[in-house]
């Protein structure tokens, strides 16, 4: 057997350091970490550095680092960080050009206009100094407010905002004038979705993307611990929301404290589900292309070594959480930037098992495109979304009142079916491929998840669903065989049974309902098309927007839907599905527990 030379020499890096290493199984994923040169010295911190193949500097790149003095750019250190990085086959990525907390004291005593042009020349001489060197920076760093709680956001009250309000704009403006192919990011703290400033951090997010604002994507710190972490479909939900913003996401500065239950048994097990559950949710997810721990082992960890935050010990050898990272990236099909199917979708991690392959698939059916009622021919009861209610994950099941699904045709014999109740299309949840997977609705991207086949059985006109998430070896199933209203429908293995089987019944176009909007609204004035749909993302002083056909559109005043909740959430929490007791109420609402996680009660539900 033939090796390539990249392999041989893979293989010896792998033999030299005593393990298997990450870079390996990324598939061109970038996996990385903070590095300072103050332990280049040590033989072992730099064999562990070679596990990754992305480097981030800890500080030395950073304002006052490079521009201590005014005029006086010193790049000695971050060019030392960057030149290691390239000696290890390492990406770069640059941290951070603007920082209140890092920032000179010269700048901090500057008059507002002197300020302004000191941000851009730092911005503009470091950029050049990097063009063609450096691809990524995070050009802001933590300038949301903590107080910030998911109903709209509040700028930190720094020097920097204080003296030259508009200075993120500022940056972001500049960075792209100045260096127009850098991927320019803003990158924050409690972003990861268990607090309300991810919720705020998102709305900001949106805001700069409505104006126009040069950013392309947002660095999600990450520093989380055993006792306060987010759950996998929270982030996954989280990075997904930012994928349909039309952004990148980095988790940019990964650790995970061991807190108070440090010398706890299973402490390292818990640990390896949370950075486990950050990198599946990352690779899920097109849009997330960096993945990044703040240091190499836990001795160098700013959290220090008592908390055991990082990936090696003491003696940079890797522990644990280290082996459970390198598992999920052999058992990972596609790394992030090649896998659309969980695009924004919530539900399970992701499962590489793609069925019994060894059989031939079932032939495709080419249905002609429009609306059709889907109906089940062991219940005789129609696809139809549960409580014909429109809203991302709402459950699928079969139901006596025929629903409309418009079926469209798409390249490689797939199709896409989208609900009447709005800009919703049938989903695999999560992307999942395997049996047993819930069926739902989820706001249209047409990702892999979104993607069916029709399939032919032994009976005219009588077809399967396969799903593509299993490569058509799974297709739409009546759990349990229900033949009764609200059975649930989920993923599982083609037998061609009945409660797998439909008909596609040709039907009218819904007609116009109080679900679409008036040809006119107020967002037409300000250059903004009129959403056709009802359903709000972020809402401003002009009023309240969708995003549809890849941009921001206004919904009119006078826009309701059919299926209009009093609930939309609140702090970054979603609406209850059908919880109503209540254990908490504040100035938000009343408060219940659902999933193990808050909820806000709907009213109009209890």
């Amino acid at each position: 057997m033939k090796f390539s030379k990249a392999f041989a020499i893979s293989a010896l890096a792998a033999t030299a350091n005593g393990y298997e290493l990450l870079k390996d199984y990324s598939k061109g994923f970038r996996i990385g970490a903070a590095t300072n040169t103050i332990h280049y010295n040590n033989a072992n911190y730099v064999n562990a550095m070679k596990a990754f193949n992305y480097m981030v500097a800890e500080n030395a790149c950073k304002f006052v680092s490079i521009q201590y003095t005014k005029g006086n750019f010193n790049f000695n250190d971050c060019d030392a960080h960057l030149n290691k990085a390239k000696e290890l086959g390492m990406d770069f990525r640059g941290h951070a050009l603007i920082w209140h907390s890092m920032a000179p004291k010269w700048l901090e005593n500057e008059d507002s206009n002197t300020m302004k042009n000191s941000i851009i020349n730092h911005i503009t001489t470091v950029l050049k100094h990097y063009e063609g060197k450096i691809d990524t920076w995070d050009v802001v760093n933590e300038a949301i407010d903590d107080s910030s709680n998911g109903n709209g956001w509040k700028m930190r009250n720094s020097f920097l905002y204080q003296k030259v309000p508009n200075f993120i704009d500022l940056a972001f403006q500049t960075a792209r004038q100045v260096s127009p192919k850098t991927k320019l990011f803003y990158n924050d703290y409690n972003t990861e979705g268990i607090w309300g400033k991810s919720e705020s951090v998102y709305q900001f997010i949106a805001d700069l993307k409505k104006r126009n604002i040069p950013i392309d994507g947002v660095g999600l710190q990450y520093h989380v611990s055993v006792q306060n972490q987010p759950q996998y479909n929270k982030i996954n939900d989280l990075i997904g929301r930012y994928c349909k913003l039309g952004v990148e996401v980095h988790i940019t500065e990964l650790d995970v404290s061991c807190e108070s239950s440090c010398w706890a048994s299973d402490v390292e097990s818990k640990q390896a589900t949370v950075f486990t559950n950050a990198l599946k949710a990352c690779l899920a997810n097109s849009c997330c292309t960096g993945f990044l721990v703040w240091g190499i082992g836990d001795p160098d960890s700013w959290l220090g070594n008592d908390k055991k935050g990082l990936l090696f010990n003491g003696n940079y050898q890797p522990k644990s959480q280290y082996t459970a990272l390198l598992n999920v990236l052999k058992t990972t099909t596609a790394a992030a930037g090649g896998n659309s199917s969980n695009n924004g979708n919530t539900g399970n991690t992701g499962n590489t098992n793609t069925g019994n392959n060894s059989q031939a698939a079932p032939s495709s059916v080419k249905l002609n495109d429009g609306w059709y009622y889907i109906k089940n021919t062991g219940s005789g009861k129609y696809l139809q979304v549960a409580n014909n209610k429109a809203g991302n994950s709402e459950n699928v099941v079969i139901g006596s009142s025929a629903q409309k699904w418009k079926l469209t045709n798409m390249s490689g014999g797939y199709v896409t079916l989208v609900s009447s109740l709005g800009e919703y299309m049938l989903d695999i949840a999560g992307g999942d491929d395997g049996n047993g997977t819930n069926v739902q609705i989820y706001s249209a991207y047409a990702g892999e998840a979104q993607q069916f086949v029709i399939l032919k059985t032994s009976k005219d006109k009588v077809y399967t669903i396969g799903t593509r998430v299993s490569n058509g070896y799974r297709v739409l199933d009546v759990e349990k065989n229900g033949t009764t209203d609200g059975s649930n429908v989920l993923q599982w293995d083609n037998s061609e049974k009945s409660n797998q089987t439909w008909t596609f019944e040709s039907t009218s176009a819904p007609s116009s309902n109080n679900n679409t909007q008036s040809a006119a609204c107020w967002s037409s004035a300000l250059g903004y098309p009129c959403c056709k749909s009802c359903d709000a993302i972020y809402q401003d002083n002009d009023g309240k927007w969708g995003f549809e056909n890849n941009d921001w559109c206004g919904i009119a005043s006078s826009c309701t839907s059919n299926n209009a909740s009093s609930c939309s959430g609140a702090l970054g929490y979603p609406c209850c599905k059908s919880a109503c007791t209540v254990y908490d109420t504040d100035s938000n609402g009343k408060w219940s527990i659902e999933n193990n996680d808050w909820c806000l009660i709907d009213n109009s539900k209890c």
